[in-house]
């Protein structure tokens, strides 16, 4: 399999894993193009296109779909400042946070066992999706995060950590126990979606970047006028 086919494999087994998190319907792979195609129903975001960078031909034939749509579209791809470049192009607004696809075999994760004392852990959820999240001596949610297990993949996903409470290391602990539960129901690959800011915590754990993913949507005048629509 050539990069381009390796990406695409992690782009479908990620959104697989980050779908049953959200709860949406099973995405469909167009003939066409090759892109997943994900209903979301949201204002502005009812469905959204993930195609992995397969030339600017079909980089612009998406873009101009999405043009007057309330769809987005993101791309990933190994060349985030031509890819922004043709969806600016194209009428689209791109988003100014890039985020990065990154993966880990799950056995290399580092991370500590337990949280600081002051902090209590819960785990919930059934099936696939699992929630982990620490919560400080009031009861209040200091840091969460979810993982579906999809055969021998986990995906992360919603990994956040309450402001009043970064830089304790709690982050690392959420990683670390949803790590655990999916290495415990056969998982070997983590998966998962980075902001810039969650990729500095994920580097130090082990993770490794496989691609930027880069997403615009309609410039806010024609998405209201489409969403009103």
């Amino acid at each position: 399999m050539d990069e381009l086919g390796l990406v695409k494999d992690l782009v479908r087994r990620w959104e697989r894993g980050w779908g049953l998190c959200r709860g949406l319907p099973k995405a469909t792979t167009r003939t066409a193009d090759d892109a997943l195609e994900v209903v979301l129903g949201l204002p502005g975001r009812e469905w959204e296109l993930f195609l992995v960078d397969g030339g600017d031909g079909v980089v612009r034939a998406l873009a101009e779909e999405v043009l007057g749509s309330p769809g987005w579209l993101t791309v990933t791809t190994q060349r985030a400042d031509e890819v922004a470049a043709l969806l600016e192009q194209a009428g689209l607004e791109v988003f100014a946070e890039r985020k990065l696809l990154m993966s880990i075999d799950l056995r290399n994760q580092a991370t500590p066992a337990a949280p600081p004392a002051e902090y209590r852990q819960e785990m919930s959820g059934d099936g696939a999706v699992r929630s982990a999240q620490l919560l400080d001596a009031q009861g209040n949610v200091a840091a969460r995060g979810m993982v579906a297990v999809v055969g021998t993949d986990a995906v992360m996903h919603d990994i956040h950590t309450d402001p009043g409470h970064r830089r304790r290391g709690l982050g690392s602990v959420v990683m670390g126990t949803l790590g655990r539960h999916a290495i415990q129901r056969g998982a070997t690959t983590g998966l998962l979606m980075a902001t810039v800011d969650g990729a500095h915590l994920y580097r130090r754990l082990g993770w490794a970047p496989e691609a930027t993913m880069v997403t615009a949507t309609n410039r806010p005048a024609a998405n209201s006028r489409s969403t009103a629509a």
